[in-house]
């Protein structure tokens, strides 16, 4: 069972340095713990105006470089294109931007257009298999893990991805979308989760949970705990 972040939480947290680069915050988590809601509150909250955020997912790999006869697990780490990520941060953190991929999730491509990141003071990177990668974990001056219960986590991910419309008009009923949904979360999501990501929060700085009713008590104390002791 998780528990409070550990002691040791905020050793790795420079001191003020005269580096260009960027510092790099890692967010992980499993789908439906709130990675998004957090990063954007802490770019909006904590580094106003000096932040950018990077999403793992837009590294996806395009479905053409896949067999076309295999089902894509979009929850193993080799789905995503970490040595590309890995390289832009690295860019990053040197100061040089980035030409960040764009990934369209209905096609399953990557567009030929992509984002220009700037290096900004910090660049907060989320998903779910961030902290997975060794190479992308070795470049985070911070990571933080969110911990959420599996029934809130699947709760959330069906209200996000059906009742919100998200994935609603993919050419298929509701009904038949949200079985198929259902079907993937048992079969990749959850014993991926358990396997890639659950064990992250031993590697973690800090470890916030997000099982309350509303996102305010994580939003509150992420805030709190990064403005003062925020990355110089």
């Amino acid at each position: 069972m998780l528990t409070k972040a550990k002691a040791t939480v905020f050793k790795k947290i420079p001191s003020e340095t005269k580096t260009k680069g960027s510092r790099i915050i890692v967010i992980t988590g499993g789908s439906g713990s709130g990675k998004t809601m957090l990063a954007k509150h802490i770019a909006q909250h904590v580094y106003a105006g000096e932040c950018d955020i990077i999403s793992h997912d837009m590294y996806y790999i395009d479905k053409d470089n896949f067999d076309p006869d295999y089902r894509v697990d979009y929850d193993a780490p080799e789905s995503l294109d970490n040595a590309l990520l890995r390289q832009h941060l690295a860019q990053l953190k040197a100061g040089k931007s980035a030409a960040t991929p764009i990934y369209d999730f209905q096609t399953k491509d990557r567009l030929t257009e992509t984002r220009c990141v700037e290096p900004q003071k910090i660049i907060i990177v989320e998903g779910i298999l961030t902290l997975a990668i060794p190479e992308l974990r070795e470049l985070a001056d911070l990571s933080i893990f969110i911990h959420v219960d599996d029934d809130a986590r699947l709760s959330r991910r069906i209200l996000r991805d059906f009742v919100g419309g998200a994935r609603s008009s993919m050419g298929t009923s509701k009904e038949d979308a949200l079985a198929g949904e259902l079907t993937y979360y048992f079969d990749y999501v959850k014993p991926n989760y358990q396997k890639y990501i659950a064990p992250l929060a031993e590697v973690a700085d800090i470890v916030v949970h997000n099982n309350a009713k509303t996102p305010e008590p994580m939003l509150d104390r992420m805030e709190n705990i990064l403005t003062k002791f925020q990355l110089k």
